[in-house]
């Protein structure tokens, strides 16, 4: 009962709290700039730029700082949970880097700390995006099973968008060294960040659900082992 309730009400909660946290920082952040004249609503700033000056920096910092630590939290849960795509690899090579770059440019400024704060950036949108496509390939044994296959294709949809807008946005910055004021590489980058918070959003219904806790990993590539497994559930109750 104890091991339920945690599946049912943390689990998923954190995912949860971390996409609000996150989304709502980052719009309070550029509400605030905006409001006191540090960016323009168009071209639409850099989300970075959104956390240069006070007093809206101090929004910046302290939201994503704690969206970072409640990230580490939920990829830690994610490649603990059991399931088909919880590898601890993966989170060690592409999880939790993800969430201290994403603390390490809360922390360094955009032009106090540009090096470091363009160094944690890199660190989370990339390693998040492998990290989105990793979790996606591993879940498609559980295309088509039973009908119960709703979250696995959105994440796939979402995690594809994810690596177009990530990579597209260090190409234009990175290769074609084009201009932010431009507004294409500020378009990538709030592009893969609501993208990815939607992704992380999927696991709000997901980490709560038998079917997905309850799998089978004898043979990753025999859908059949992937079944709802409540006769057992109930006898152990």
């Amino acid at each position: 009962m104890a091991k339920q309730w945690y599946q049912r009400r943390v689990r998923g909660k954190v995912a949860a709290l971390q996409c609000f946290l996150v989304i709502s920082t980052t719009l309070s952040s550029w509400a605030i700039a905006l409001y006191n004249g540090h960016v323009k609503l168009w071209p639409i700033p850099m989300i970075s730029h959104c956390g240069v000056y006070p007093p809206e920096k101090y929004v910046f910092s302290a939201g994503l700082v704690v969206a970072a630590s409640l990230m580490f939290l939920f990829i830690w849960i994610v490649e603990t949970a059991g399931k088909i795509y919880s590898n601890k690899s993966t989170a060690w090579i592409l999880g939790f880097p993800c969430s201290f770059g994403l603390m390490l440019l809360a922390i360094c400024n955009c032009e106090e700390e540009p090096t470091l704060h363009y160094i944690g950036a890199i660190s989370y949108f990339v390693c998040f995006a492998l990290w989105c496509i990793v979790c996606s390939f591993m879940e498609i044994p559980l295309l088509g099973v039973q009908g119960d296959d709703c979250w696995v294709k959105v994440r796939r949809v979402l995690s594809v968008m994810i690596a177009l807008f990530t990579f597209a946005m260090l190409y234009l910055f990175l290769v074609v060294h084009e201009k932010v004021n431009k507004g294409r590489i500020p378009v990538c980058e709030w592009g893969a960040v609501i993208c990815s918070e939607l992704f992380i959003g999927t696991f709000f219904f997901d980490l709560g659900d038998d079917f997905y806790i309850e799998q089978v990993k004898v043979d990753p590539w025999e859908r059949v082992g992937y079944r709802k497994l409540r006769t057992d559930s109930e006898n152990e109750a």
